[in-house]
């Protein structure tokens, strides 16, 4: 487990590792602070794993220094626990301000991961793991990879076997979704250390012009959320001939495809998409997974209702809307459905649902307990916010970070209270609402990763993917797709074969299915 405790002057970093891992891990630390501040470079050995750093020149004593120290977590008995504690305390602030304490606390905030923990993420995910196994020619060996994610711990993963299925490091770019996870600072720091570029999502154009410039290999994109192929064709449609392929992996990233392409696109979309988003894994036991989260997710921030009878809301009919509607209706809760796309409204109404196609008249109506919003663009915010019923409790399973206007609810609460481990309570006028994970996906968690099967299983498809766009990309639809509207080039029957004929599957059921 990795937590981090701040104070004006004092920073925490817990870790595991071996008493050698642990002082490697000091001496990166105390290399980097060295680096910062060049006083450091006169730094004090007070004993095993303990060292007193000057952070500015002064007239000795304690002035302008810091204590660093890594030491076993628990007591002497309990060392064999690989728990360690590296911990930095400033001593005197003399000839340092303000910001340059900050800096030098935040030193700790980066600390790559030790062997002992990757191999621990890595046997969370033995799909994912297994491939570089299976596909020993190295199908990426000529390819460059931009990656796009949050930073957790799966992703260290995920790049680490790109990389052993052949993609340089150096010809890899991650576009980090910019989620407050709690190991975003170690995953970015780590991948730094691979020798991988690591870029906001926020700035997605920069990011590709700078990796395009920098590689000499064309490039496969393995993207959460359609942020690169749509880039590419609104603002550098002169970089396309360098990418060979795009795995996305995320109906939202589909429908963001399906906004910037048209019958009569210009230029013409000649990159082909391999859709796992569409495919029978995600529509299927992803979404299966993802509906039994949010349910335990929500047992969880509200154990004094009961379920049966107590009225729930779901925003958005897709893939997972849908599957969500019906885990909710099966706990006997009266559901209502809101979706913006007419089609969809018609299907949860042919389905059973109570439905609307004005949000507010639903929240002001069926007044639901429950709200999940999973549109994966913003499903609820702006005005319908003020129709929000009081005590109610609001739930995103979307990879938008705006899924749910966060912002908008602070502007109209009286009091935000933080919910230990459970999220945020904002006091409006209609009463309190609290929305679980502060507004980011219940599938994830906001602390340390710990994979789920199917998140194994949906990672190692895409990687999958990523491999059969670098070997033959000719064999996927480019501007002609099945698998989506207006023709983005994402032939889902093509990618649904290609994920069956991995053996993906079959692994999951015989590594799993048993106890299913």
């Amino acid at each position: 487990m990795d937590t981090h405790h701040r104070s004006p002057a004092t920073a925490i970093t817990e870790l595991q590792g071996t008493a050698e891992q642990g002082r490697l891990v000091l001496t990166e630390v105390l290399d980097r602070i060295q680096a910062a501040f060049p006083a450091a470079a006169r730094r004090h050995r007070l004993g095993p794993g303990a060292w007193l750093v000057p952070l500015a020149d002064g007239d000795g004593g304690h002035h302008g220094s810091m204590l660093i120290a890594i030491a076993p977590a628990g007591r002497p008995r309990d060392r064999g626990n690989a728990q360690l504690v590296l911990s930095a305390t400033l001593l005197g602030r003399t000839g340092i301000g303000e910001a340059d304490a900050t800096r030098a606390l935040g030193c700790l905030d980066g600390v790559p991961f030790t062997g002992l923990e990757t191999d621990a993420f890595t046997k969370q995910l033995p799909l994912l793991a297994g491939l570089p196994e299976r596909m020993k020619d190295k199908p990426l060996g000529e390819c460059a990879v931009v990656l796009v994610g949050p930073l957790l711990s799966d992703l260290v993963v995920q790049a680490q076997m790109l990389i052993a299925l052949g993609a340089r490091p150096e010809a890899m770019t991650v576009l980090e979704k910019e989620y407050p996870y709690k190991l975003r600072s170690r995953v970015e720091a780590h991948l730094a250390g691979l020798g991988i570029a690591v870029s906001p999502v926020a700035d997605a154009e920069t990011a590709l012009r700078l990796h395009v410039a920098r590689v000499s290999e064309p490039t496969v994109v393995i993207d959460d959320g359609g942020h690169v192929l749509p880039t590419l064709m609104r603002s550098a449609a002169e970089l396309l001939p360098f990418f060979r392929g795009v795995v996305e992996q995320s109906m939202a990233g589909i429908e963001e495809l399906e906004d910037v392409v048209c019958p009569n696109t210009d230029p013409p979309v000649s990159v082909p998409v391999f859709s796992v988003a569409q495919s029978a894994v995600k529509r299927g036991i992803d979404a299966h997974w993802i509906a039994e989260t949010v349910v335990r997710s929500a047992r969880e921030a509200m154990p004094r209702e009961g379920f049966d009878g107590v009225p729930a809301l779901v925003i958005g009919f897709g893939t997972v809307g849908h599957r969500v509607a019906a885990t909710l209706r099966g706990l006997r809760m009266p559901v209502a459905v809101h979706d913006t796309e007419w089609r969809r409204l018609v299907a949860a109404h042919e389905a059973g649902f109570l439905t609307a196609p004005d949000l507010p008249a639903l929240l002001d109506g069926h007044r639901p307990v429950l709200i999940v919003s999973a549109t994966g663009r913003t499903g609820l915010g702006g005005e319908d916010l003020d129709f929000l019923p009081g005590e109610c409790f609001v739930v995103s399973v979307s990879g938008r970070a705006s899924e749910i206007d966060v912002p908008g609810l602070g502007l109209r609460a009286g009091q935000i209270d933080e919910v230990a481990g459970v999220g945020a309570r904002y006091e409006l006028p209609n009463g309190p609402v609290t929305v679980l994970a502060d507004g980011l996906p219940v599938d994830v968690p906001c602390g340390d990763r710990v994979p789920a099967r199917q998140s194994d299983l949906t990672m190692a498809a895409v990687v999958w993917g990523a491999c059969a766009l670098a070997r033959d990309a000719s064999g996927f639809a480019a501007g002609a797709g099945t698998g989506v509207a207006n023709g983005v080039g994402s032939d889902g029957a093509r990618a649904d074969a290609s994920i069956a004929e991995s053996g993906l599957v079959e692994r999951y059921y015989r590594l799993y299915g048993q106890d299913r």
